[in-house]
């Protein structure tokens, strides 16, 4: 998409924007106009919110908010588990600007409008001829494209980088005078690009992404047990041992799950399960119900699922079906990018801490499973693997049926161990860390700070969350909690 003018919409008054954008105005009494994010851990209401299904609505909404000092936020599904897609602010639902506009058998390229989710997209890239794929995946499908690449989210594999590395460029509406739309890439304002890249919702708003595309793949995974010492001494071994490695770590069933993917053009061998889905879901949330009641039951839920997951199994499908993975039920989650180098002595100090907790009548109960996945090294700004390979590790405290569960201490026990090991935070996911932290963590932050300050010099694209941990304001980090978890 080529950059537009902005005149003809500072020739128009407020009132001229304000009966345009009526239709796409949510009625502050309608039950959208107040968002909470898929976990429903977080909740706003929104001062104003508006469903734009065009660019020039876009644009509109951008400009009308730059004259009245407005801050606006754009938000996909709200896959985020922490509140960065939440604002008091006005609040852009993107999923109306949907599409994969353009495909290229030749560059290997597609374009996406930004509100479109990976499922569409898949969708779109299969039914191409011949048929293409995302190069990579993480676990789920269900966030937008612009929500993936504003939080550098990531797959695993590595050798693959996160999936912002993919993009080829970005067309942006900025919130400066008439909005104007803007293209970027390596050669067009390289370092708004780059910022973009993992941009937190702060470098503009997102209209079409141009991503790198591959043929059409299945892929074969092979998932085997094994004990914990077994990973942990041979992280290295099994890391390079596929293309796509992913281990789960059960640590009340005291084993690991190993799970090796690699592209294949076999046919598909499916394995749906209607039994495994009963008990892996149906059965495993009430047992979860019942420990948070009676938490001395949470070790023997988690053998249980230990024992749903330990055999070994086998399966070929379409790279996508296999990538993702079921995030099963509402959840208090979080994941740290530890360099990779850090990965055997930050698991060790995990594991002899939940051996510790679970020695303890008194001590903390986990859920599980705890999971570890691998990316190359990249040089986008604000990247969790910005310069070096990284260890993804993550855990979950499931909430059975929406239900809260103590969850905060368990949190920042861990989030303080992979701090000690050099871990950044996945940008998507609650964390306690502010402007001097990030600075020693990311080289080239205050690049990233520049930029925004000249692409956006009155903060109109700057929610509370970029505020508080970009900016340094004292926004407090429960400010959207839904209660006192």
């Amino acid at each position: 998409m080529s950059a537009d003018a902005p005149d003809s919409l500072i020739a128009l008054s407020d009132a001229d924007i304000a009966r345009e954008l009526e239709p796409v105005s949510v009625p502050s009494d309608a039950a959208r106009a107040t968002f909470s994010n898929w976990a429903d851990t977080f909740v706003c209401r929104p001062a104003r919110v508006f469903e734009p299904t065009s660019v020039r609505q876009c644009r509109l909404i951008v400009e009308l908010a730059r004259r009245q000092g407005a801050r606006v936020h754009p938000v996909g599904v709200g896959h985020s588990p922490s509140d960065l897609a939440c604002t008091n602010g006005w609040l852009l639902r993107m999923t109306g600007v949907t599409g994969v506009t353009s495909i290229d058998h030749d560059k290997k390229t597609a374009i996406i409008l930004g509100g479109t989710t990976l499922h569409q997209v898949h969708a779109a890239l299969a039914a191409a001829s011949p048929a293409l794929a995302m190069p990579n995946l993480g676990s789920i499908s269900d966030q937008t494209i612009a929500g993936l690449i504003s939080t550098a989210s990531h797959g695993s594999g590595v050798a693959f980088p996160v999936l912002s590395q993919h993009v080829r460029a970005l067309t942006l509406v900025l919130p400066q005078p008439g909005a104007p739309v803007v293209a970027v890439s390596p050669t067009e304002d390289p370092e708004l690009f780059m910022a973009s890249l993992c941009g937190l919702g702060a470098t503009g708003l997102i209209i079409d992404v141009e991503f790198e595309v591959v043929d059409a793949f299945r892929i074969e995974e092979t998932k085997t047990a094994h004990s914990i010492d077994d990973v942990l001494d041979n992280l290295d071994e099994i890391k390079a041992s596929a293309e796509h490695v992913r281990v789960w770590w059960y640590p009340d069933g005291k084993g690991m799950v190993v799970g090796r993917a690699n592209r294949t053009q076999q046919p598909a061998q499916p394995k749906p399960s209607l039994m495994a889905h009963i008990l892996g879901y149906h059965v495993t949330q009430f047992f979860l119900l019942a420990s948070r009641y009676v938490p001395s039951l949470t070790p023997a839920v988690g053998r249980w699922a230990w024992w749903l997951s330990k055999e070994d199994s086998h399966v070929i499908d379409d790279g996508y079906k296999v990538l993702n993975f079921d995030c099963l039920f509402p959840q208090y989650a979080l994941e740290w990018a530890v360099d990779a180098k850090e990965s055997k002595a930050c698991l060790d100090e995990i594991r002899r801490w939940l051996d510790a907790e679970a020695a303890d009548p008194a001590g903390l109960r986990t859920h599980f499973p705890v999971e570890i996945r691998w990316s190359c090294a990249d040089h986008i700004w604000l990247s969790p693997c910005y310069g070096r390979e990284t260890v993804w590790i993550g855990v979950v405290t499931y909430r059975p049926y929406g239900l809260p569960v103590p969850y905060r201490q368990f949190q920042e026990r861990f989030a303080e161990i992979c701090a000690k090991h050099g871990g950044r935070p996945h940008w998507a996911k609650t964390h306690l860390l502010r402007p001097a932290e990030l600075r020693a963590l990311y080289p080239e932050f205050d690049k990233f700070v520049a930029v925004i300050d000249r692409v956006d010099p009155d903060g109109i694209l700057r929610n509370e969350y970029v505020r508080r941990h970009i900016g340094g304001e004292d926004v407090k980090d429960r400010l959207f909690k839904r209660r006192a978890e």
